[in-house]
């Protein structure tokens, strides 16, 4: 890197000023958070790594911009705590930080345990680790902690898997949908009412009422004779 990027204005002017000009030149080449652009995305976890191109670039002794280079093969951050986790991956296009370590972790994450540094190389962009997004469009897939709200949201179908699931909600639960398909068996412990919009009858009150309806028979005759009933008592 050229001495003259940080060039103080009169580093012979006083002892400090001096200072301060070896203390930049020292940290000059050390990095720690920078922000970027996702370009690439390679793998899988546990081996999900990302290709980044900073996006704050340096200036020369002209204050002309120098151009950042991609920094490749940098791991993804994820939220996890031992088999679960919120599975996010980036996409490209993405604007996020990273943050850089400060030894080469290389080794470490090859072995995934304690290991020596890989060089003696310090504050290295190709130590970073990527770490999410920031400054990207609104998104029309989310979940939204709002004031006294939990919002799940997406244009997309919503697949919930698991071995069994549990509902708590005291105040009910209301599912807004012109239909809905059970593929096995439907039990209730309480009663059950279609058309709840013009009728209060469930559907223990309609069985029992057919259950107990009546018919009146007349002209009864003997032997096999078939006749036909009245309607029923029961209206409903």
């Amino acid at each position: 890197m050229s001495d003259k990027l940080l060039t103080p204005t009169g580093p012979q002017t006083n002892d400090a000023e001096s200072l301060d000009y070896i203390f930049k030149q020292m940290l000059s080449g050390y990095f720690f958070i920078e922000l970027v652009e996702v370009k690439a995305i390679k793998g899988e976890a546990q081996n999900l790594t990302v290709d980044v191109l900073p996006l704050v670039a340096r200036l020369d002794q002209n204050n002309q911009m120098i151009q950042n280079s991609v920094v490749y093969n940098i791991p993804v951050y994820r939220a996890q705590r031992g088999n679960s986790a919120i599975i996010m991956n980036p996409v490209p296009g993405d604007i996020g930080w990273i943050a850089v370590c400060d030894r080469d972790n290389s080794v470490a994450r090859a072995n995934r345990k304690e290991s020596v540094p890989g060089s003696r190389r310090a504050h290295s962009k190709s130590d970073a680790i990527y770490m999410g997004g920031l400054l990207n469009r609104p998104p029309t897939q989310f979940i939204e902690f709002a004031d006294g709200a939990l919002n799940i949201t997406s244009p997309n179908p919503v697949n919930l898997i698991c071995s069994k699931a549990t509902v708590v909600a005291p105040q009910g639960v209301t599912i807004n949908t012109p239909s809905a398909h059970f593929t096995g068996d439907v039990t209730a412990d309480g009663n059950i009412t279609d058309n709840a919009g013009t009728q209060a009858s469930s559907l223990k009150m309609l069985r029992d009422n057919y259950n107990d309806h009546k018919h009146p028979v007349r002209g009864g005759q003997p032997g096999s004779a078939t006749v036909i009933s009245n309607a029923t008592d029961k209206a409903s």
